[in-house]
């Protein structure tokens, strides 16, 4: 009496043997990628929050020199216009020309400090975990 095959070989063997089958993949192969593809997230998340702390600092700190800038501003054109013009024309210059001097000095002290502010705020947010993410999702893609 002939036997059968698939009843001859251990069940390691068995993988595959069948057409309706087809080949199988080792069990948890697909729950291990996903715990894979998690972890690398959850280091991207991790990194993602110190980068955030860091510019979280950077953004308070341009804030601040927004605020010191405006505030240099408002407080030369309401305070000390009056003093500044007064002591020009008591040096003998032209009321005019008081004028345009202190108006030169508010302006200068009040753009460096608003472009000092703009150069804290241009850099770009999380540029380490950008860079990290594009490469972990073209190292998992191809």
């Amino acid at each position: 009496m002939a036997s059968d095959p698939a009843q001859e070989l251990p069940p390691e063997e068995l993988d595959g043997e069948y057409e309706d089958d087809g080949p199988r993949a080792a069990p948890g192969v697909s729950s291990r990628m996903l715990r894979l593809v998690g972890g690398l997230f959850a280091v991207h998340a991790e990194v993602a929050k110190q980068e955030l702390s860091r510019d979280q600092s950077r953004l308070v700190g341009g804030i601040i020199l927004m605020v010191i800038g405006l505030s240099f501003l408002s407080m030369l054109i309401l305070l000390l216009q009056g003093f500044g013009v007064w002591l020009l024309t008591q040096r003998g210059l032209a009321w005019g020309w008081s004028l345009l001097i202190v108006a030169g000095v508010d302006a200068l002290l009040g753009i460096t400090a608003i472009l000092l502010a703009r150069r804290s705020l241009s850099q770009p947010l999380l540029p380490e975990t950008r860079a990290l993410v594009k490469r972990t999702i073209s190292t998992v893609i191809s």
